[in-house]
């Protein structure tokens, strides 16, 4: 399960798991893929992408999911470099 994290929940992390959602589909991975505030992320969640400026309260949450940062939800090309990872 992928959560896409924003200080709201609402905005740039809904653009982010829609844009990330579709690239898991297209690579045909059977992967939930959702966004949520970061006060609000599910404990079941495996990984999440964060701003790298949020990542800090992500953290301090005690999650087990791996923590990966972003400086901009839309087109960053990390999304693609987890897609290949997942893939591998």
């Amino acid at each position: 399960k992928i959560i896409v994290a924003c200080d709201a929940g609402m905005g740039s992390s809904a653009m982010g798991a829609s844009s990330l959602k579709k690239k898991v589909q297209a690579a045909g991975l059977a992967i939930e893929v959702t966004n949520a505030a970061v006060d609000n992320i599910p404990k079941d969640a495996d990984i999440v992408i964060t701003h790298e400026s949020l990542a800090e309260r992500v953290k301090q949450k005690g999650l087990q999911a791996e923590v990966i940062t972003i400086t901009n939800f839309v087109g960053t090309p990390v999304y693609d470099e987890l897609i290949a990872k997942l893939k591998a």
